[in-house]
């Protein structure tokens, strides 16, 4: 079976006089000329929310660990080349939790790490969203005691991490 080929033009899904809003797969619109080339150095802001770095295999197909670590390490350079020398990048990654453990996972953090690394980035601000109306929980300890834990992750499924990169001076 022949790899897809990226759609020559993509059309915005959205426009207005300030900009234009495309949906897709973002590594078959990154290799249009429109991204690669036609936007070189314009953007001011992207803000990506790429699937999360799970520990385990879900439905959908999300990738793990070292797979998951360059996937999106892949993304830097691409993203400096659409950036203006003073745009910024949001990028929402949730964590997850090491497999029958109660500890969480580096993976969301190496990740972020190795992504800043390729492209050169500074970290400029990582936000953490709090929801305070998550119940506590009780989770078990590395030492086998029992502790109630409120966090900021509730159990819906809703699990955000935020960090804003800028490029480096």
């Amino acid at each position: 079976m022949a790899a897809k080929t990226p759609a020559l033009t993509p059309k915005p899904v959205y426009s207005t006089a300030l900009g234009d809003c495309f949906k897709g797969k973002a590594e078959d619109l990154l290799e249009t000329p429109l991204m690669a080339e036609g936007l070189k150095h314009q953007v001011d802001l992207i803000f990506t929310s790429p699937p999360f770095p799970l520990n385990r295999k879900k439905k959908y197909g999300n990738l793990k660990g070292d797979a998951y670590l360059e996937w999106l390490a892949s993304f830097a350079d691409k993203f400096k080349l659409l950036l203006k020398p003073k745009g910024s990048i949001v990028i929402e990654l949730g964590n997850a939790w090491e497999p029958g453990k109660p500890a969480m996972s580096t993976l969301a953090l190496k990740a972020l790490l190795g992504f800043l690394e390729k492209g050169k980035f500074s970290l400029c601000q990582q936000f953490v969203w709090h929801n305070p109306g998550s119940a506590p929980r009780v989770v078990t300890g590395m030492d086998g005691t029992l502790m109630w834990l409120k966090d900021a992750f509730p159990s819906n499924g809703r699990r955000i991490g935020v960090a804003a990169c800028c490029p480096k001076s």
